[in-house]
């Protein structure tokens, strides 16, 4: 078996496996390799010239406090049926969390299919999104204008966004190539980014998808959310509209997105203290080598230093990097926070929007 990543010579090959697998619809398939596949790196797995398995890492802007990185988004992870359960996923997955780590990234993410799948990997959930469904349904109420946004509009929307996403700690940046891209997205499930404008100024923003009588929404973003609601109910009226993501106000929350920490020594320009301290801790990572070990964690009130040592340590404290993502992430980590007080003191780097569905 052969892992080794596409040069973008095996395009027809990747396609074909990732329709009898996914089995998009033909137009979001031709956007995702016209428009993602060139510029994403995927990691093949080959037995001689047969396709056996894959795994795409696609390049996102993540705003992580202060600074953003390129970051990689794992989807399409795939296998073909007669070769599973034959350690192919493993083997695939292993390789691609040694790479990111290799570039220094501090985490990586993906939106699980099934948890089950990855959960052995130390990926743990990070984020949940509100998730609804409302019926359309026309009003004489009227509010603005909710359009189809025009690329000379998307400056503003970009700023619009961003100004909604300084709540988070770490999100994806929805420059104007975000946007560009978010618009084709959306135009291969016949929808577009839309945009609410109440007297020319931006409102809300939100982008559609539609499928027979279903419409599909995410990015949902408005000052007055509930007052957008009702104005996207009278325009889709007679149809069912499933909204997800953004700053609702109702609707349940549903865990979304998973992350696995890959560069330990990368959390330092990202991490932060409450106050000083200096402990270790014993941190165990069976795929990435220089994650699994004794770590020195210091803050000394202006930078957060974790350094790897040669020393055994046998009496320290022992953690997963699964339990050590979701303390840095800050998403339901109290249980482990009480079991090693000495994290209480890291301020966590969340918390997390991304809105992504491939």
């Amino acid at each position: 078996m052969r892992l080794f990543y596409d040069q973008k010579e095996h395009r027809e090959m990747i396609f074909k496996m990732y329709q009898e697998i996914f089995e998009d619809p033909k137009p979001f398939a031709q956007y995702y390799f016209d428009e993602v596949y060139k510029n994403n790196k995927v990691l093949l797995a080959m037995d001689q010239e047969e396709l056996k398995g894959m795994i795409h890492l696609n390049p996102y802007k993540i705003q992580i406090s202060d600074e953003s990185q390129e970051l990689f988004y794992i989807v399409a992870v795939a296998v073909k049926k007669e070769c599973r359960r034959q350690g192919i996923m493993a083997s695939m997955l292993k390789k691609c969390l040694c790479d990111i780590q290799g570039k220094k990234q501090p985490f990586t993410y993906l939106m699980p299919a099934n948890r089950a799948y990855y959960e052995p990997f130390d990926f743990v959930f990070v984020m949940d999104w509100k998730q609804c469904v409302i019926s359309g349904e026309k009003s004489r109420h009227s509010v603005g204008v909710i359009e189809i946004a025009k690329e000379k509009d998307y400056p503003k929307i970009s700023s619009y966004l961003q100004e909604c996403m300084q709540e988070y700690g770490i999100y994806t940046v929805p420059n104007i190539e975000y946007l560009k891209r978010a618009e084709k997205e959306s135009q291969s499930s016949n929808g577009h980014l839309m945009v609410w404008k109440v007297d020319e100024e931006i409102k809300g923003v939100f982008v559609q998808g539609q499928e027979e009588n279903e419409t599909f929404l995410r990015l949902f973003y408005a000052k007055e959310p509930e007052e957008m609601l009702r104005q996207i109910k009278s325009l889709y009226s007679g149809r069912e509209i499933e909204i997800t993501g953004g700053n609702l106000t109702r609707g349940n929350l549903t865990p979304k997105i998973m992350a696995r920490i890959t560069s330990l020594k990368a959390w330092e320009k990202i991490l932060k203290g409450k106050k000083n301290f200096s402990f270790r801790m014993i941190v165990e990572d069976p795929l990435i080598k220089e994650n699994d070990g004794m770590f020195h964690f210091q803050w000394n009130g202006h930078k957060m230093m974790i350094t790897k040592e040669t020393k055994d340590g046998d009496q320290a404290e022992r953690i997963t990097i699964g339990d050590l993502t979701r303390v840095f992430f800050g998403y339901q980590s109290q249980p482990i926070l009480e079991q090693h007080p000495n994290l209480e003191n890291i301020v966590p780097a969340g918390p997390v929007y991304i809105s992504e569905e491939v």
